[in-house]
């Protein structure tokens, strides 16, 4: 065994050989079909095997593979800035491409930092994030995240930042209603400012729907316009990771649309290429643009090999090219079958709350619902249903501590956006079953 995947995967005598793919399905080199019930890593929104793509792969390659960008321009990084900014809410106006969502990110808390020294604000430096998220594997990334089973071999290695608590409305103590709870949990971005001093924060960042780490967890609409107000008043850029969330995937180009507000940096990801290229695009607003364009001494000093290749460009640009309303009302419709299928579990004993939107669904496991006690960790309760899943045929992804870091399971279903009611009705079916199996055995 050579290759070293990662999560040790390789190790794995067991570990499905994947030897081709179609439309929502994976088939093994044993001839195995398993329905891809999270697009991967809720990458591949169009499905697998998209008419088009390898060809247009193929005469790019042929046309030119690559360019340094730090010295020359390209047509498809340009056609796809312009398409991206198309989508995007307004004033989002110009792209920075880099090769993942942990570049775009990092990306992005750059991109804050630099545009506060170009308006003289040396001292804004500090980034604020939230518990209970994840924006990246790479250092400066996981610096932000809030998963300690990603972080904690590494913090040595990390500059750890103010954190206020997870957006994870399951779990809140806030009283009152939805509304107030999502006001009353964004103000603990403001006592967070007011702590460090408004002039030494430079961004906040956050999911607007959590991803891995807690499973879909999203608050009530406020709760996002109150966040844009509190970083308007202190001048702080508010950057939105929708590394996993954009591109239709919650039932609006992107998950910020429900809320109707526009962060200062957008990152974005997995499903602006569906996983036939591996890119990402950190989007700024004008007013940021214009910062770096008018003022040559203040240039943004930043870039990767890999930034802006017309190779994986042009694969984006075809790719996002097929992400219109249309798109987005069956991502709504399959969403709500989803939904409806899976209402066997709304009174499981240990099913403590369904929660998503458009195609994103995360399914919280509990061992008591009345005081929503999560398993023990050690009974390995998301990874034994997943397990359960994929023997089925069905892969799932599987989360665990949600809670505290250990315990804490769930699972993330996200199909691919073509995925058929009859899929549909077998994930659900094959989920509902594992989750009464392995639930049982572990009471």
């Amino acid at each position: 065994m050579t290759t070293f995947y990662k999560w040790g995967s390789g190790t794995n005598p067991d570990a499905p050989r994947v030897d081709h793919a179609h439309d929502e399905f994976l088939i093994t080199t044993d001839g195995e079909r398993i329905i891809d019930a999270a697009s991967g890593a809720l990458v591949v929104n169009l499905g697998h095997s998209v008419p088009g793509v390898s060809e247009l792969m193929a005469d790019q390659s042929e046309a030119v593979a690559y360019v340094s960008t730090s010295y020359f321009r390209n047509d498809p990084a340009e056609r796809l800035a312009d398409r991206l900014t198309e989508l995007t809410p307004d004033p989002l106006s110009a792209a920075f491409f880099v090769g993942s969502g942990s570049e775009a990110n990092e990306t992005a808390i750059k991109l804050a930092r630099a545009y506060h020294l170009a308006q003289g604000n040396q001292r804004k430096q500090t980034v604020i994030c939230r518990h209970g998220s994840y924006h990246g594997a790479t250092l400066g990334a996981l610096s932000l995240s809030g998963k300690p089973t990603r972080t904690a071999p590494f913090v040595p290695l990390l500059k750890r930042g103010p954190r206020i608590p997870a957006a994870y409305p399951y779990r809140w103590t806030y009283e009152g209603t939805p509304e107030e709870q999502a006001i009353a949990a964004a103000r603990e971005l403001d006592a967070a400012i007011t702590r460090e001093g408004p002039e030494t924060v430079a961004a906040f960042i956050a999911e607007p729907v959590s991803g891995s780490t807690l499973g879909a967890a999203h608050p009530h609409p406020t709760y996002y316009r109150e966040i844009r107000r509190i970083c308007d008043r202190h001048d702080v850029c508010f950057i939105a990771d929708e590394v996993m969330t954009g591109f239709g995937r919650t039932g609006e180009f992107f998950a910020v649309d429900h809320a109707d507000v526009a962060p200062d940096i957008l990152t974005v990801g997995k499903g602006i290429s569906g996983g036939y290229a591996p890119i990402a695009a950190a989007i700024v607003t004008e007013r940021i643009a214009e910062t770096f364009e008018a003022d040559s001494e203040h240039a943004f000093a930043h870039g990767h090999t890999f930034s802006a290749n017309p190779l994986s460009t042009a694969v984006a640009d075809h790719v996002v090219a097929q992400y219109d309303e249309d798109v987005l009302a069956d991502v709504r419709d399959r969403g709500a079958t989803l939904r409806s299928a899976l209402a066997p579990l709304t009174d499981h004993p240990h099913v403590g709350e369904i929660r998503g939107l458009g195609l994103m669904y995360g399914i919280e496991l509990v061992a008591d619902v009345e005081t929503q006690r999560p398993f023990d960790p050690d009974r390995r309760v998301s990874k034994r249903i997943f397990e359960t899943c994929l023997a089925e045929g069905v892969y799932v992804y599987p989360g665990s501590g949600s809670v505290d870091g250990r315990a804490g399971d769930h699972l993330l279903l996200g199909p691919p956006f073509i995925t058929s009611p009859e899929s549909i009705q077998e994930i659900a079916e094959t989920v509902i079953g594992a989750i009464e199996s392995v639930t049982d055995e572990s009471v």
